[in-house]
């Protein structure tokens, strides 16, 4: 068995076969969800039917019979809606969009759905970018993947590029002041006297106690999910569609130029901080190094919201469109880095997207397909082999996600972590079987289209 990755052994095809058939059974059944999270919670939401919707309707291109599934699901998804609001990608009205796209490729079509849904998307992306306060100083939802304008942004790329004239025309005009939002934000900004990035997060808008203690000054986010490779992500993959604004490509060599001049690098390779405080910021802009503060390893490893090989997509899809070879060879450099550099595995928290071993397996992989580099591809046959090993037969789901048990203190600090019932797609089963798709064979047409809510495609 041979896929677009590698060799597939039979054992190992049959094992991710296997797994991602249990949890596909599992999501079935729309009150299994609920009966987890909450009825709200878990319809409109990424980490509900939303997110299983999606994960369905990919499975769908190759299993035809799990349609009405994913149909159900966005069903559950659409009757509870009112009321809400979107919350970026992660939630709300938005997250019923992605999976409404994903459905429509697969059958059905929703068109009125669509159209309502886009039309209210928009209106909101108008609002939140015509909210964001004018000087120095941003929130991570003026621009980050989950919970801001880049993730919405996202879904209105893929409502021009693919709609029908309705929807084109409700989401062009928000999607173009995204771009000019985006554009706006990489130009430097005046701070305490200094010439600084304009993603800059002052202390007094960090999202949480712990970042204020952390980074009292501000910081500069640099990974994909909360970061700035979120934006240059979308700012390329527009050019790559042919919506562009003043500006853009200006934006996509200032940000990728950052990216690359903020590499650091140890004896397996480079890498990046995903945070950086204001001074060290102050320091590299004027030619300095800073130690490294190990909170890359200790945080992120391989993990996408955070991790090199999230980042290197970004990069890497960056260097395609400008040219900048020393870019590319950056970007493969660092994923090639994060195989080597011992402790990886180790950092990855559970087999989940976000922080864990499907977002690593998924973002290899969208890498090795993007340049075509097999040796990236390969690797990615023993990573699947052994995310599907994580199958839990006593899960709800099929797999577990493991979390903080402080959330408020985050990923950053040593303490334990709790198992949770999941089904989602960011943190939960979901997410893990549309991972262990892409190791095997007959993907149809260009797929998958899942990772688009993850700014890797």
């Amino acid at each position: 068995m041979t896929t677009a990755t590698g060799p597939l052994g039979s054992t190992t095809g049959s094992t991710v076969r296997s797994a991602v058939a249990r949890v596909a059974d599992a999501l079935a059944d729309p009150a299994l969800l609920i009966r987890h999270a909450g009825e709200r919670q878990a319809a409109v939401s990424l980490e509900g039917s939303a997110g299983a919707a999606l994960f369905l309707a990919e499975l769908a291109g190759r299993e035809p019979d799990r349609l009405p599934a994913a149909h159900a699901q966005l069903a559950v998804a659409a009757r509870a809606l009112a009321g809400t609001a979107t919350a970026g990608l992660y939630h709300g009205p938005a997250s019923v969009l992605a999976a409404a796209q994903a459905c429509a490729r697969r059958g059905g079509h929703y068109p009125r759905l669509r159209h309502q849904l886009t039309e209210h998307v928009a209106g909101e992306q108008l609002a939140r970018i015509a909210s964001v306060p004018s000087g120095a100083g941003v929130s991570w939802s003026a621009y980050d993947v989950i919970g801001g304008a880049t993730g919405t942004g996202r879904l209105l790329l893929g409502a021009v590029a693919e709609g029908d004239p309705t929807e084109r025309a409700a989401a062009e005009p928000a999607l173009r002041a995204t771009l000019a939002h985006l554009t706006a934000l990489s130009r430097p900004v005046t701070v305490d006297g200094h010439r600084v990035p304009g993603w800059w997060v002052p202390g007094r808008l960090q999202p949480t106690a712990a970042d204020r203690e952390a980074f009292p000054r501000g910081d500069f986010n640099v990974g994909l999910a909360h970061g700035v490779a979120g934006p240059l992500a979308l700012l390329v993959l527009a050019a790559e569609a042919g919506v562009t604004v003043d500006g853009q490509l200006a934006a996509v060599h200032r940000i990728g130029r950052w990216l690359a001049d903020r590499a650091d690098h140890d004896t397996a390779g480079p890498y990046w901080e995903p945070r950086l405080p204001f001074d060290d910021e102050l320091v590299r802009g004027g030619g300095g190094v800073t130690a490294p503060s190990g909170y890359a390893a200790a945080a992120s490893g391989g993990a996408w919201c955070y991790g090199a090989v999230g980042i290197a997509n970004a990069l890497v899809r960056a260097a395609r469109l400008t040219g900048e070879a020393d870019w590319l060879r950056l970007g493969l450099d660092s994923a090639r880095a994060l195989l080597r550099r011992p402790g990886t595995d180790h950092h990855l928290k559970g087999p989940t997207v976000c922080h864990g071993r499907a977002g690593f397996l998924q973002s290899l992989w969208r890498l090795g397909r993007l340049t075509g580099d097999q040796e990236l591809l390969d690797r990615t046959v023993p990573l699947a082999r052994r995310l599907a090993a994580l199958a839990d037969g006593g899960a709800p789901f099929g797999f577990r996600h493991l979390a903080p048990a402080r959330p408020d203190l985050g990923w950053d600090r040593s303490q334990p972590l709790r198992a949770e019932d999941n089904g989602g797609l960011l943190e939960g089963a979901a997410g893990v079987a549309a991972a262990l798709l892409s190791v095997l064979p007959d993907a149809p047409g260009e797929g998958p289209y899942w990772d688009r809510v993850l700014l890797l495609s």
